[in-house]
């Protein structure tokens, strides 16, 4: 399945989206941020998801931003950041490459265990990321990537 061909319900939303994911993540996240008195909160959603999933729209982030705001101890200041939210996920690819991420070590797959299916939406924008990027994607996949 190509990129372009996800799945997608009647009402363009890939059949992937998990209902309100990250705004379940994001408060879980900012309860132990505000208990450990930090002063940001980094989410690595990115342009390409948010072409599908309402959670990852910047839109989306700003109005959880003032939610923040509203929904903590007046004393807190946490700032909810998305580095990556205008970029594509070959930018971040690129951008890791030069930095040495050790891809290996990191996941993208709906499927809990290994190998990487190397079909579903996650798969398929990663390894088109990679080649993009001109390079190899470490991880292994129970699909075989493919090269075209």
């Amino acid at each position: 399945m190509g990129v372009a061909d996800a799945d997608l319900e009647s009402d363009g939303i890939p059949t992937s989206y998990v209902p309100f994911r990250n705004a379940n993540l994001v408060s879980v996240a900012i309860s132990y941020a505000e208990a450990t008195d930090s002063e940001a909160l980094f989410i690595g959603a990115h342009s390409e998801d948010f072409s599908g999933y309402p959670d990852c729209r910047q839109a989306f982030f700003d109005a959880f931003q003032n939610l923040i705001d509203v929904g903590t101890k007046p004393e807190t200041d946490i700032e909810l950041k998305t580095p990556f939210v205008e970029w594509s996920k070959t930018e971040i690819a690129e951008r890791g490459l030069e930095l040495g991420v050790p891809y290996d070590m990191t996941w993208s797959c709906y499927r809990d265990e290994e190998p990487a299916c190397g079909t579903c939406d996650a798969c398929a924008f990663r390894l088109e990321a990679f080649r993009n990027a001109g390079s190899r994607d470490p991880i292994a996949y129970a699909e075989p990537p493919v090269t075209s």
